[in-house]
């Protein structure tokens, strides 16, 4: 990475985090990833709804006292008055926050990384999109493994049609640790995404399911036009679903189905996508991040591994260690903020910034994430029916 662009802008992004405080299951890596390229430095936050958390959350990340907040409305004034104020801030609450945080602080003037599913419902999505093309301000959503270099090679193999014109499209996103197959003793212990009263039945197609979605769609570059959803729940004592079935016809011809569980038991993680050509095939599993398979039809399959020479522009723009040394899940997440860092800095200097957004997810494909998840509820609902994605 060209380090002279941090050099000219003299100083490090200044971001503000909205949750992703000490009671947060993604937070900590938000700050690592902000961190690893030294591009980005948290300088405020209101990082919990709970004030003693938030406060605490403050302290340990060594923010200055007048810059930790216990509301995010009190955090948007102060900074927006502020000389030395924040460029952008990061959401990462619960999805029912999104829309209203982002959206304040995009009007306000600031940029925004915010955690995905874009927002609640895809009225809001839709909203949300208008403020960012209204204020200009910059966007990222993260959904982190776009961030990886072998899935970034996957997209500009099936570009440059090295399998040929897909025709079957097969992801999932299938967990089953403890952790999630389980449901506590207690239900005032339940994590949020476990009560219905957040992000209703269908939430797993939010949190699990719109990071399955996005990588079929962001590697062949396709969606989907009309889906088939059964959801079931298995876990006792529980009140949402923790399984989803979904067969999708995407544009173009090409036919796919997705899988999104929390009850897969024995499986750690389970994100992986398969890519389905004319002539041949593209596999990628992210628990062994670094290779993509490809497997040309009646040919010896084909390993691609990150850090060697001849990949993608794209692939050699997030790849920061030589062959034989995994960068892994942490570096995957840090390259959306690199890009949005460098977006950030870019603008200011009166440079080209869009090709730094070029691959990150955007608004509009969160809007596409919520329409898919808006229709796979509806035909859930109405016993697997066929139903239009809306455009």
């Amino acid at each position: 990475m060209d380090r002279s662009m941090l050099e000219a802008f003299g100083r490090r992004v200044r971001i503000g985090m909205v949750g992703g405080g000490a009671d947060s299951v993604i937070g900590r890596t938000h700050l690592i990833a902000m961190r690893a390229d030294g591009l980005c430095e948290v300088v405020a936050g209101a990082m919990s709804v709970d004030p003693t958390i938030a406060k605490a959350s403050g302290r340990q990340e060594l923010l200055a006292p007048d810059r930790i907040y216990t509301d995010w409305r009190d955090m948007l004034e102060k900074e927006a008055a502020r000389p030395d104020r924040i460029d952008a801030v990061v959401v990462a609450t619960p999805p029912r926050l999104h829309f209203p945080v982002a959206k304040a602080f995009l009007e306000k003037g600031f940029d925004v990384l915010s955690e995905k599913p874009l927002t609640h419902d895809l009225a809001e999505a839709r909203s949300l999109a208008d403020v960012v093309r209204s204020t200009g301000r910059i966007f990222c959503l993260a959904h982190c493994y776009t961030g990886y270099p072998m899935v970034r090679q996957a997209r500009a193999l099936v570009e440059a049609g090295s399998i040929g014109k897909v025709r079957l499209i097969d992801g999932e996103f299938s967990i089953g640790t403890a952790g999630v197959a389980l449901e506590p003793d207690d239900p005032a212990k339940r994590h949020w995404r476990f009560r219905p009263d957040q992000e209703g039945k269908a939430g797993l197609l939010g949190e699990a399911g719109s990071h399955a979605y996005h990588m079929a769609s962001y590697i062949t570059g396709l969606h989907a036009v009309s889906v088939s959803a059964l959801m079931a729940t298995y876990a006792p004592r529980r009140e949402v679903f923790d399984n989803a079935y979904i067969t999708a016809k995407f544009d173009g011809g090409a036919h796919g189905r997705l899988w999104y569980s929390y009850v897969a038991a024995g499986n750690d993680h389970g994100l992986t996508i398969k890519i389905y050509g004319e002539t041949g095939s593209l596999v990628w599993w992210q628990e062994e991040g670094e290779i993509l398979w490809q497997k040309p039809m009646g040919k010896p399959a084909i390993r691609h591994a990150r850090g060697y020479e001849g990949m993608a522009s794209d692939v050699e723009a997030v790849t920061r260690i030589r062959e034989g040394h995994p960068e892994g899940y942490l570096l995957a997440f840090a390259n959306l903020y690199r890009l949005f860092a460098q977006a950030i800095m870019a603008r200011h200097l009166g440079r080209p910034h869009l090709p730094f957004l070029a691959s990150l997810p955007s608004v509009e494909d969160g809007v596409k994430g919520m329409a898919f998840i808006e229709a796979a509820t509806l035909s859930n609902e109405q016993g697997g029916a066929w139903t239009k994605v809306s455009s």
